[in-house]
Protein backbone atom coordinates (compact mmCIF):
# COMPACT_ATOMS: atom_id res chain seq x y z
CA UNK A 1 0.00 0.00 0.00
CA UNK A 2 1.44 3.27 -1.06
CA UNK A 3 1.53 6.10 1.24
CA UNK A 4 -1.05 7.92 -0.02
CA UNK A 5 -3.51 5.27 0.01
CA UNK A 6 -2.68 4.29 3.95
CA UNK A 7 -3.28 8.25 4.66
CA UNK A 8 -6.74 7.56 2.65
CA UNK A 9 -7.41 4.72 4.56
CA UNK A 10 -6.62 6.17 7.95
CA UNK A 11 -8.92 9.00 6.70
CA UNK A 12 -11.71 7.03 5.76
CA UNK A 13 -11.38 4.88 9.43
CA UNK A 14 -11.20 7.97 11.35
CA UNK A 15 -14.22 9.40 10.29
CA UNK A 16 -16.04 6.41 10.53
CA UNK A 17 -14.55 6.12 14.42
CA UNK A 18 -15.98 9.80 14.65
CA UNK A 19 -19.44 9.31 13.43
CA UNK A 20 -19.72 6.33 16.02
CA UNK A 21 -18.44 8.05 19.07
CA UNK A 22 -15.16 6.33 19.27
CA UNK A 23 -16.82 3.19 20.14
CA UNK A 24 -18.19 -0.15 19.01
CA UNK A 25 -16.34 -2.01 16.26
CA UNK A 26 -14.64 0.68 13.95
CA UNK A 27 -12.93 1.93 17.21
CA UNK A 28 -11.96 -1.17 18.45
CA UNK A 29 -10.15 -1.44 14.74
CA UNK A 30 -8.57 1.53 14.84
CA UNK A 31 -7.70 1.21 18.61
CA UNK A 32 -6.11 -1.96 17.78
CA UNK A 33 -4.08 -0.93 14.65
CA UNK A 34 -2.65 2.09 17.02
CA UNK A 35 -1.72 0.20 19.97
CA UNK A 36 -0.03 -2.62 17.41
CA UNK A 37 1.88 -0.13 15.92
CA UNK A 38 2.67 2.06 19.28
CA UNK A 39 4.35 -1.39 20.46
CA UNK A 40 6.27 -2.25 17.66
CA UNK A 41 7.64 1.14 18.05
CA UNK A 42 8.07 1.62 21.46
CA UNK A 43 9.19 -1.59 22.61
CA UNK A 44 12.85 -1.65 20.80
CA UNK A 45 13.33 2.35 21.60
CA UNK A 46 12.77 1.66 25.20
CA UNK A 47 14.59 -1.81 25.27
CA UNK A 48 17.74 0.16 23.21
CA UNK A 49 17.41 3.38 25.24
CA UNK A 50 16.85 5.26 22.29
CA UNK A 51 13.60 6.41 23.82
CA UNK A 52 15.56 9.27 25.43
CA UNK A 53 16.81 10.32 22.66
CA UNK A 54 13.83 10.51 20.72
CA UNK A 55 12.27 12.84 23.55
CA UNK A 56 15.57 14.89 23.66
CA UNK A 57 14.98 15.90 20.09
CA UNK A 58 11.35 17.08 20.33
CA UNK A 59 12.62 19.08 22.92
CA UNK A 60 12.09 17.37 26.07
CA UNK A 61 15.38 16.20 27.79
CA UNK A 62 15.51 14.07 30.54
CA UNK A 63 18.46 13.50 30.93
CA UNK A 64 18.75 9.87 32.27
CA UNK A 65 21.44 8.44 34.70
CA UNK A 66 23.18 4.93 33.77
CA UNK A 67 21.18 3.17 36.10
CA UNK A 68 17.59 4.76 35.36
CA UNK A 69 18.48 3.43 31.81
CA UNK A 70 19.28 0.36 32.96
CA UNK A 71 15.78 0.11 35.03
CA UNK A 72 13.63 1.57 31.95
CA UNK A 73 15.36 -0.94 29.70
CA UNK A 74 15.21 -4.03 31.92
CA UNK A 75 13.21 -4.36 34.79
CA UNK A 76 10.83 -1.91 33.71
CA UNK A 77 11.01 -1.89 30.32
CA UNK A 78 7.74 -3.89 30.07
CA UNK A 79 5.86 -2.14 32.22
CA UNK A 80 6.91 1.19 30.71
CA UNK A 81 5.66 -0.21 27.33
CA UNK A 82 2.25 -0.89 28.51
CA UNK A 83 1.92 2.10 30.43
CA UNK A 84 2.88 4.51 27.55
CA UNK A 85 0.74 3.04 24.99
CA UNK A 86 -2.46 2.60 27.08
CA UNK A 87 -1.87 6.27 27.84
CA UNK A 88 -1.48 7.25 24.69
CA UNK A 89 -4.71 5.35 23.42
CA UNK A 90 -6.57 6.77 26.12
CA UNK A 91 -5.03 10.76 25.33
CA UNK A 92 -5.73 10.04 21.82
CA UNK A 93 -9.35 9.09 22.41
CA UNK A 94 -10.45 12.02 24.65
CA UNK A 95 -8.88 14.79 22.55
CA UNK A 96 -10.24 13.34 19.51
CA UNK A 97 -13.72 13.44 21.19
CA UNK A 98 -12.79 16.78 22.44
CA UNK A 99 -12.65 18.04 18.84
CA UNK A 100 -8.79 18.67 19.25
CA UNK A 101 -6.91 15.70 18.44
CA UNK A 102 -5.64 14.47 15.33
CA UNK A 103 -6.82 16.47 12.15
CA UNK A 104 -6.46 14.45 8.67
CA UNK A 105 -5.66 17.52 6.91
CA UNK A 106 -2.97 18.54 9.65
CA UNK A 107 0.20 16.87 7.40
CA UNK A 108 1.03 14.58 10.03
CA UNK A 109 0.03 11.02 9.44
CA UNK A 110 -2.13 9.33 11.96
CA UNK A 111 0.68 6.76 12.91
CA UNK A 112 3.12 9.40 13.39
CA UNK A 113 0.56 11.29 15.45
CA UNK A 114 0.06 8.24 18.00
CA UNK A 115 4.07 7.36 18.10
CA UNK A 116 4.47 11.22 19.45
CA UNK A 117 1.81 10.83 21.85
CA UNK A 118 3.72 7.70 22.82
CA UNK A 119 6.41 9.36 23.26
CA UNK A 120 4.97 12.15 25.14
CA UNK A 121 3.61 9.51 27.27
CA UNK A 122 6.73 7.76 28.06
CA UNK A 123 8.18 11.00 29.00
CA UNK A 124 5.30 12.29 31.54
CA UNK A 125 5.65 8.26 33.05
CA UNK A 126 9.31 8.43 33.14
CA UNK A 127 9.29 12.03 35.30
CA UNK A 128 6.26 11.10 37.51
CA UNK A 129 8.34 7.50 38.76
CA UNK A 130 11.21 9.79 39.48
CA UNK A 131 9.29 12.32 40.98
CA UNK A 132 7.86 9.83 43.40
CA UNK A 133 10.34 7.32 43.90
CA UNK A 134 8.74 4.28 41.89
CA UNK A 135 11.57 3.93 39.42
CA UNK A 136 14.17 2.63 42.53
CA UNK A 137 11.71 1.78 45.01
CA UNK A 138 11.79 -1.82 44.57
CA UNK A 139 15.29 -1.88 43.20
CA UNK A 140 17.74 -0.19 45.08
CA UNK A 141 20.66 -2.34 45.96
CA UNK A 142 19.70 -5.04 43.96
CA UNK A 143 21.92 -6.30 40.81
CA UNK A 144 19.92 -6.02 37.38
CA UNK A 145 20.37 -9.45 35.81
CA UNK A 146 20.94 -10.20 32.68
CA UNK A 147 18.79 -11.44 29.36
CA UNK A 148 21.02 -14.88 30.15
CA UNK A 149 20.49 -14.66 33.69
CA UNK A 150 16.29 -14.64 33.09
CA UNK A 151 15.99 -10.74 33.40
CA UNK A 152 13.06 -9.90 31.31
CA UNK A 153 13.70 -8.97 27.78
CA UNK A 154 11.89 -6.23 25.79
CA UNK A 155 12.47 -8.76 22.76
CA UNK A 156 9.49 -11.44 24.52
CA UNK A 157 7.59 -8.40 24.86
CA UNK A 158 7.53 -7.94 21.07
CA UNK A 159 6.73 -12.14 19.86
CA UNK A 160 3.74 -11.27 22.35
CA UNK A 161 2.77 -8.23 20.92
CA UNK A 162 -0.70 -9.39 19.62
CA UNK A 163 -2.05 -10.79 23.01
CA UNK A 164 -0.86 -7.39 24.65
CA UNK A 165 -2.61 -5.38 22.09
CA UNK A 166 -5.71 -7.43 22.31
CA UNK A 167 -5.00 -6.78 26.26
CA UNK A 168 -4.68 -2.79 26.15
CA UNK A 169 -7.82 -2.49 23.84
CA UNK A 170 -9.68 -4.60 25.92
CA UNK A 171 -8.70 -3.05 29.18
CA UNK A 172 -9.85 0.92 27.64
CA UNK A 173 -12.90 -0.81 26.72
CA UNK A 174 -13.64 -2.26 29.75
CA UNK A 175 -12.95 1.58 31.41
CA UNK A 176 -14.89 3.19 28.81
CA UNK A 177 -18.12 1.29 29.79
CA UNK A 178 -17.76 1.19 33.33
CA UNK A 179 -17.25 4.97 33.28
CA UNK A 180 -21.14 5.20 32.03
CA UNK A 181 -22.40 2.98 35.09
CA UNK A 182 -23.59 4.69 38.27
CA UNK A 183 -21.31 4.98 40.99
CA UNK A 184 -22.62 1.70 42.64
CA UNK A 185 -23.22 -0.06 39.70
CA UNK A 186 -19.28 0.69 38.74
CA UNK A 187 -18.41 -0.40 42.05
CA UNK A 188 -20.58 -3.44 41.63
CA UNK A 189 -19.16 -4.33 38.50
CA UNK A 190 -15.39 -3.43 39.16
CA UNK A 191 -15.47 -5.68 41.82
CA UNK A 192 -17.09 -8.58 39.86
CA UNK A 193 -14.54 -8.28 37.49
CA UNK A 194 -11.37 -8.37 40.00
CA UNK A 195 -13.18 -11.75 41.61
CA UNK A 196 -14.63 -10.34 44.24
CA UNK A 197 -17.46 -11.90 46.75
CA UNK A 198 -20.41 -10.44 47.34
CA UNK A 199 -20.02 -9.12 51.07
CA UNK A 200 -16.49 -7.51 50.08
CA UNK A 201 -18.71 -6.02 47.27
CA UNK A 202 -21.42 -4.99 49.85
CA UNK A 203 -19.27 -3.40 52.25
CA UNK A 204 -16.94 -1.62 50.09
CA UNK A 205 -19.17 0.12 47.82
CA UNK A 206 -22.28 0.69 50.47
CA UNK A 207 -24.73 -2.16 49.26
CA UNK A 208 -27.39 -3.04 52.10
CA UNK A 209 -26.78 -6.69 51.40
CA UNK A 210 -25.27 -9.75 50.01
CA UNK A 211 -28.58 -10.68 48.38
CA UNK A 212 -28.92 -7.00 46.94
CA UNK A 213 -25.53 -6.89 45.14
CA UNK A 214 -26.75 -10.43 43.77
CA UNK A 215 -29.92 -9.36 42.43
CA UNK A 216 -28.53 -6.36 40.98
CA UNK A 217 -25.76 -8.43 39.27
CA UNK A 218 -28.75 -10.50 37.70
CA UNK A 219 -30.02 -7.76 35.92
CA UNK A 220 -27.52 -5.96 34.84
CA UNK A 221 -26.01 -9.16 33.02
CA UNK A 222 -29.76 -9.77 31.47
CA UNK A 223 -30.22 -6.29 30.63
CA UNK A 224 -26.57 -5.38 29.75
CA UNK A 225 -24.71 -7.67 27.36
CA UNK A 226 -20.98 -6.41 27.52
CA UNK A 227 -21.85 -7.52 31.84
CA UNK A 228 -21.72 -10.90 31.16
CA UNK A 229 -18.76 -12.90 31.34
CA UNK A 230 -17.32 -10.49 33.48
CA UNK A 231 -16.54 -12.44 36.93
CA UNK A 232 -12.98 -12.71 38.01
CA UNK A 233 -11.87 -12.00 34.10
CA UNK A 234 -10.10 -8.78 34.35
CA UNK A 235 -7.37 -8.45 35.96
Amino acid sequence: MTEPDRQSVDHELFELVCKAGFEGRAWNLLADRLVRHGLAILAPWIRTGWIFQVAQQKGMALNPTAQERELVSTRLGEDFVQETVTTALEKFRRKALDGNGWCPDGGTSLATYFITGCVIAFVEHFRRSRRTGDLYQLHVGVELPTAEEGGPALVELLASAEDLAGSVVDRLAFQSRLARLGERDRGLVWGKAMGLRGNEIARLFGWPSVKAVEQRWSRLKRDTAWVRGLDGKVE
